[in-house]
């Protein structure tokens, strides 16, 4: 089966329950994606406790400041206001589209749940949820307190015609963060997790980090290996008068204090301690584990060792599941093929990293030519090379290509 072919993929959707898992990239550029965070903060377990603070707290203030703390409030936002409309809207054609799909499919064996995995802990898919207007379910019920209740993605969300009594599945989004999120707080019983609608937690985390003096931290390249970041801090360390603050100390309580999976090798430990972050874990194995289930993966490339081997073994036990990864490009599609065989040896080749090469070669020469022509196919980039620089054209999986060229289509031909 090539399941490249727009016409596999619709068949799919039409027979199986739809899930989906998304990384860190799709919510590029607004929000900066880890990088190598995760490797420096593991590295940095071993390291002296002074020297250890020092790297930890200048790669957590670099985490805090790069993914948080633009969701924060209206005049951040509208420093990147482009970037963050761009991505917003992207995420709203996504559940336009996909709502769409659900509520064409004629099947009565299936319900119309759509359950939407993430590692991402930042609020702009329900931002564009809300803005859609649509049934979604992020696992809070009540009004005045919303309380976290892992059991709410269990119901299915049916109507009753007033004529006829007929009843109807309806299309509802479950929105799973199975690494937390950053409008997620502590309620007043110290176990339960009530909805921080004002975000006052990552305030309060904002103003500490603001009391942190210039000098105390330092700056994190993406590029940076542990070796060169620890030696920028030793010589900062060593400049005369130097004396760590204890404002440093007040931010690192201060963060510790959200409701998520940190970003470091240890994290799959913490998810076992905290019962919530375990059972949306069993949540993502279990719904892996029913029949005829699909998975498209995107803006992820299961650099997360526990949910590689997690989803290597659900797909080895179901080989009813399928599992189509949206890679960003070439070179993305060799980083996670090598991502997930660390998480095991693959036994039911139902698991296929798609580049956006491979979709176009594996399709009918008539949407060949659509997607020639679709504007958001061809991106521009400028490369340097020999000291001149030349416009080059690329092509990407970002959220909104596939959108247009996978999605948008399948509702098109969808029965």
């Amino acid at each position: 089966m090539n399941i490249c072919q727009l016409e596999q993929l619709r068949n799919l959707i039409q027979t199986s329950h739809i899930n989906f898992l998304f990384g860190s990239g799709l919510s590029c550029p607004f929000l900066k994606t880890l990088n190598s965070i995760e490797k420096l903060l593991t590295a940095a377990q071993s390291l002296d406790k002074d020297l250890r603070t020092v790297v930890e707290a200048s790669l957590f203030g670099e985490y805090f400041n790069s993914v948080m703390a633009p969701c924060m409030c209206d005049n951040l936002i509208a420093k990147k206001q482009e970037q963050y409309s761009s991505v917003v809207n992207t995420y709203e054609h996504f559940l336009s589209i996909w709502n769409a799909i659900m509520a064409k499919r004629d099947t009565s064996l299936l319900d119309k749940t759509i359950n939407i995995f993430t590692t991402n802990i930042d609020n702009l898919v329900e931002k564009a949820a809300e803005h859609q207007r649509l049934e979604f379910n992020d696992g809070f019920k009540g009004y005045i307190t919303p309380t976290f209740r892992e059991d709410s993605f269990n119901n299915v969300l049916t109507k009753i015609s007033p004529l006829y009594q007929n009843l109807a599945h309806i299309p509802i989004f479950n929105y799973i963060k199975i690494h937390g999120s950053i409008n997620w707080k502590k309620a007043d019983d110290e176990v339960s997790i009530t909805y921080d609608r004002d975000l006052d937690l990552i305030r309060k985390i904002k103003e500490t980090y603001d009391l942190i003096p210039n000098g105390q931290l330092v700056s994190v390249s993406s590029n940076d290996d542990i070796d060169q970041l620890v030696n920028r801090v030793k010589n900062m360390m060593c400049n005369d008068g130097y004396e760590m603050s204890p404002s440093i100390n007040t931010f690192m309580d201060a963060y510790w204090k959200l409701i998520m999976i940190h970003p470091r090798k240890t994290k799959f430990k913490e998810s076992v301690i905290d019962s919530h972050f375990y059972e949306l874990m069993r949540r993502y194995s279990n719904t892996l584990e029913q029949s005829n289930t699909l998975l498209f993966v995107s803006g992820f490339s299961f650099a997360d060792e526990h949910l590689a081997k997690i989803t290597v073994r659900a797909a080895n036990t179901n080989p009813t599941l399928q599992i189509v990864v949206f890679a960003f490009n070439e070179e993305s599609k060799h980083t996670t093929l090598a991502n997930i065989a660390l998480g095991g040896t693959m036994l039911n080749d139902n698991i296929i990293v798609i580049s956006p090469e491979d979709y176009y070669k594996g399709q009918k020469e008539d949407e060949r030519e659509f997607i020639r022509e679709c504007p958001v196919w061809n991106t521009k980039v400028i490369e340097e090379k020999n000291g001149e620089q030349k416009e080059k054209i690329i092509h990407v999986f970002s959220l909104e290509v596939i959108n247009e060229v996978i999605f948008k289509r399948i509702l098109g031909i969808i029965n």
